[in-house]
């Protein structure tokens, strides 16, 4: 079965492990390149340019620089290039990583953005973008392959260069579907989980609506337009999937009268089987002092130990309150070993840093079974988490969840069922017999 995905993200990603986990064989193909990829995936870009999988990401102070510049890392979230004291460049990291480089903004003069070169996770300067007047109008994808890819961004050409060819295909639409037909892919059945280019291919491609739209996303306002009008008069969907059974029904009874068949499957977390660990131990990782309510937090709860790591080293704040608080463990300059090992220790992970998500961590600490708890304001990953509008509604929470190993369970059991209940492996081949 095909598997058309826009972006390798982190929706995708959940997405291709439940169905590995319920033994549902794919073949995954995703339109766009942002620097990753899993190893069982095709991509046009990649598969044309040759870009190699393989190698480490590049560090920031690995970019490559003109001759006498310098690269200086201060206070800001990116690094800066620089020349006779001037700035020329920005390095850009990737998320939740500790400056491993996702791209590098060019300066022109004026201080303007000329160019942005993209690297991947692997360490590869994969494509570069151009920009005038701050507007991107090109992106060239290059690697070692025979292949170069342009895509302009303004006539929403994709045109395909080599020593021996040209190719050129007016929309991206057309390029993933001329991709399909060249490495021979069969899409008599289909998955996506996007309303953007992986519709708009199996709506120039499909024989007949037969394609299963897996919705993953919030749905804060109305249904969407692609969705709605693919519920009133189907072109290319036979059935939507909703990992939110509240979604599901909100769909349901506003289109009674679809063709579609409206169903609801949840994601198939395969949770650690967690031993040895201390039932009244918490755990956050940051990147930032900023830490609301951790005080609170404190005072309230002496006899819970609060583990607080940072990836560097910690601010003179943090170090005030561990002298002042007993129960407040501090990790700085913790490494990925260390961060798997306090994991492990803890029972409850707070997700109540005001800074980035760092490493994943919140997710990791989702499937590794933890109570994961965060205020609304703060959750970097809700999906996986309880959120609390005010930190004495998380108080109340937290106190029920340390208070017996049944108040665990039961915490732990809301935080996994909190979109619906939970499917099995055969609800999943159910849904493709």
């Amino acid at each position: 079965m095909l598997a058309l995905f826009n972006t390798f993200d982190d929706a995708t990603e959940e997405l291709m492990r439940s169905l590995a986990a319920a033994d549902v064989a794919i073949t995954p193909v995703v339109i766009q390149y942002d620097g990753d990829l899993p190893d069982a995936a095709l991509c046009p870009f990649v598969t044309y340019t040759g870009i190699e999988r393989k190698g480490d990401p590049l560090f920031f102070d690995e970019v490559p620089v003109p001759a006498w510049c310098e690269i200086r890392q201060g206070r800001n979230i990116y690094g800066e290039i620089r020349r006779d004291g001037y700035v020329i460049g920005r390095i850009n990291y990737e998320a939740n990583s500790f400056r491993q480089v996702e791209s590098v903004d060019w300066l022109l003069p004026d201080q303007t953005l000329g160019h942005t070169d993209h690297y991947d996770r692997y360490g590869n300067h994969y494509s570069t973008t151009y920009y005038s007047s701050g507007v991107a109008y090109q992106t060239v994808y290059r690697g070692p392959g025979e292949w170069e890819i342009e895509v302009n961004h303004v006539s929403r050409v994709v045109t395909m260069r080599s020593r021996h060819g040209l190719l050129t295909f007016q929309t991206l639409t057309d390029f993933v579907s001329h991709f399909l037909d060249d490495q021979q892919l069969a899409d008599d059945r289909v998955l996506i989980n996007s309303l953007s280019y992986p519709l708009f291919v199996m709506r120039k491609r499909a024989a007949e609506p037969d394609v299963t739209l897996f919705w993953q996303e919030a749905m804060p306002g109305d249904v969407p337009g692609n969705m709605a009008m693919e519920l009133e008069r189907p072109r290319a969907l036979g059935r939507v999937v909703f990992f939110d059974e509240r979604l599901q029904r909100k769909v349901a009874a506003r289109y009674p009268h679809t063709a579609l068949d409206i169903t609801y499957l949840s994601h198939l977390g395969q949770f650690a089987d967690k031993h040895g660990y201390d039932p009244r131990r918490t755990f956050t990782l940051t990147n930032t002092d900023e830490i609301p309510g951790l005080v609170e937090l404190l005072e309230a709860f002496p006899d819970v130990t609060f583990s607080v790591a940072a990836l560097t080293l910690m601010s003179e704040k943090l170090h005030d309150s561990a002298r002042k608080y007993a129960n407040l463990t501090l990790s700085p300059a913790i490494n990925h070993k260390r961060i798997r090992e306090e994991l492990d220790k803890a029972s409850i992970y707070l997700d109540i840093n005001a800074g980035a998500h760092v490493l994943d961590v919140v997710k990791a600490a989702y499937y590794l079974n933890l109570v994961v708890l965060a205020p609304t304001a703060y959750a970097k990953a809700p999906d996986h988490s309880r959120t609390f509008s005010t930190t004495d509604e998380l108080k109340a929470y937290l106190s029920a969840v340390v208070a017996s190993p049944q108040g665990r369970t039961r915490a732990l059991d809301e935080l996994h069922r909190q979109h619906g209940p939970l499917s099995t492996p055969a609800d999943y081949r159910r849904l493709f017999a």
